[in-house]
């Protein structure tokens, strides 16, 4: 009796929505999302109308996701050579050039069109040009150009908690602006981290990051130098009067601590120091968006 070696169809078609999500880079897209929900809250105070926060975090998902996707399209030779990238779907073939670009394009359509029609123009716009300068400035120019890539790069990954305000208020305030400057300063110790313990991955693929051109003891150095930086422009909120005293406690601790650990990954900058600053920097970015909003919701129940 002849065996039946043919997968189910359920079993491809889950593996097929899974490769899809993959594309997305959903974990990276959350923290994204958090920082934007906070600025959409820190915008809107009290009254909040859930059908548009709601449309909000849909389109600048649907935006984030498909530079996510473009990304993985740009990337798709590099990504065959590193160890940590060569299962992405669009490099491992599990997913054609051709399906992949029309997804990131879907997803582009859908996040303009809900944002246009269901918060403001200005928002629709900023999403659309932050897609276009994290899946193409950033991918296409910038990675495989210079080893300064993540820093010009991070204003991408800067925009959301803008994104989250101009939802709501339809302008950009200075404010907003100052949220932005965090996240952009705090993007390259984070990213360098990342590179320091993936810099043979990187090397192999011929992406001139930092620890490849200049060597991981200068790039931690630049991380440290970076996270000296953070701890003065996390604090500007509270100089400008937007935050107050819960915020800037809690802002000093992580600020001590993040950079506590990048002086210890300057002082020897092994696999084991470059993972704990970069798993370190995560926490701290979404302790410090969540101390944004304590703060914020404090001082309006005291106030």
């Amino acid at each position: 009796m002849q065996r039946i070696t043919k997968l189910p169809t359920t079993f491809t078609a889950f593996n097929t929505v899974k490769d899809y999500f993959a594309l997305t880079k959903f974990k990276v897209v959350a923290v994204m999302l958090f920082t934007m929900v906070v600025g959409y809250l820190l915008a809107d105070g009290v009254n909040i109308d859930l059908w548009h926060l709601t449309c909000s975090l849909l389109g600048v998902a649907a935006c984030c996701m498909s530079g996510a996707v473009l990304n993985h399209l740009v990337d798709r030779f590099r990504d065959t050579q590193m160890q940590r990238t060569k299962r992405r779907p669009v490099a491992s073939g599990k997913v054609s050039v051709e399906s992949a670009f029309i997804f990131s394009m879907a997803l582009l359509i859908f996040g303009f069109s809900i944002l246009y029609f269901q918060v403001n123009t200005l928002t629709a716009v900023l999403s659309v040009l932050s897609m276009f300068a994290y899946g193409v400035v950033y991918s296409l120019w910038l990675k495989p150009a210079t080893p300064q890539n993540i820093t010009i790069g991070g204003i991408a990954g800067a925009m959301p908690p803008l994104l989250g305000f101009t939802a709501v208020a339809g302008a950009v305030s200075p404010e907003a602006l100052l949220w932005v400057l965090i996240i952009f300063t705090w993007t390259p110790p984070h990213f360098w981290a990342l590179a320091i313990y993936k810099r043979d991955d990187y090397a192999k693929a011929g992406v001139p990051m930092l620890p490849v051109t200049h060597g991981v003891e200068f790039t931690a150095f630049q991380a440290w130098l970076y996270c000296l930086l953070l701890s003065v422009v996390s604090i500007l909120p509270v100089l400008i009067g937007s935050q107050g005293l819960i915020y800037l406690v809690v802002a000093t601790y992580i600020n001590a601590k993040f950079t506590w650990h990048c002086y210890r990954m300057w002082c020897d900058p092994s696999h084991y120091n470059a993972r704990r600053s970069f798993r370190y920097s995560l926490f701290y970015i979404m302790w410090l968006f969540a101390a944004l909003l304590l703060d914020h919701y404090v001082r309006l129940i005291a106030f």
